[in-house]
C-alpha cells in the first residue's frame, strides 16, 4: 500500500496517518499466537510501503498452525491490527486466536461446535465459506481492553465484518455486517 498525496485516501489510510509524519513515533505492530506461544514485532511500513519483511512474519502468525499452512492474508486485516493496537496505546500483544483456516480445519471446528450444541448451529459455529479460508478474517483480543470496546471501534471503522464473541473479536474484510453478542 503506497500513500501518496492523492487526496482520495481511504477512511483506514487516513486512521494510520497523523497529522505530521514526523510527529509520529514508530510503533511495531505486536502480535502473539496462544496457540504457539509466538510472540513478534513488526514494523508494518518503511515509509509508505508496506514492509515485505514484517508481512511474513504476520503470514507466519496468522496461518493454518494446525494443518502448517501459510497463506497471503488480506493486508487490510493488518493496518486494521495495527490502527486497532495505537487507538488503545497497548504496550501488550494483540493475541490472534484465529486467522487463516484450511478448508479441513474450518470443517472440523464447524463440525465440534455442532456436536456440542447437538447440531444447531449458533453465532459462534464457524460458517461452512468462512472468510478465515480466503485469509479475509482475524479473531483477536486487545490485553486490557474489552472485547466490547474492541467491538465498538471495529464497528466505527467500517472495514468489513465483526462478530462479537464472549473473549475475542472477530474482524473480516467482507461486506459491513455484525452478528453474536450484543453492543
Amino acid at each position: 500500500m503506497v500513500l501518496g498525496a492523492s487526496s482520495a485516501v481511504s477512511p483506514l489510510a487516513s486512521l494510520m496517518l497523523p497529522d505530521s509524519a514526523e510527529a509520529a513515533p514508530v510503533v511495531p505492530l505486536r502480535l502473539f499466537n496462544p496457540h504457539t506461544k509466538e510472540r513478534y514485532e513488526v514494523e508494518l511500513f518503511v515509509g509508505s510501503d508496506w514492509n515485505k519483511s514484517a508481512l511474513l512474519v504476520c503470514d507466519w502468525m496468522m496461518r493454518d498452525w494446525r494443518k502448517k499452512e501459510v497463506v497471503n492474508c488480506d493486508r487490510k486485516l493488518y493496518a486494521a491490527l495495527y490502527v486497532i493496537q495505537r487507538k488503545f496505546n497497548v504496550t501488550e500483544p494483540i493475541s490472534i486466536t484465529s486467522g487463516y483456516r484450511s478448508k479441513a480445519t474450518n470443517q472440523m471446528l464447524r463440525e465440534r461446535s455442532l456436536a456440542r450444541t447437538k447440531g444447531k448451529p449458533t453465532a459462534e459455529t464457524p460458517a461452512e465459506n468462512s472468510l478465515h479460508m480466503l485469509a479475509r478474517a482475524v479473531d483477536f483480543s486487545v490485553p486490557g481492553v474489552s472485547v466490547k470496546d474492541v467491538s465498538l471501534y471495529v464497528k466505527e471503522l467500517g472495514i468489513g465484518g465483526l462478530g462479537v464473541y464472549s473473549s475475542f473479536t472477530h474482524l473480516d474484510t467482507g461486506s459491513v455486517r455484525q452478528w453474536g453478542r450484543k453492543l
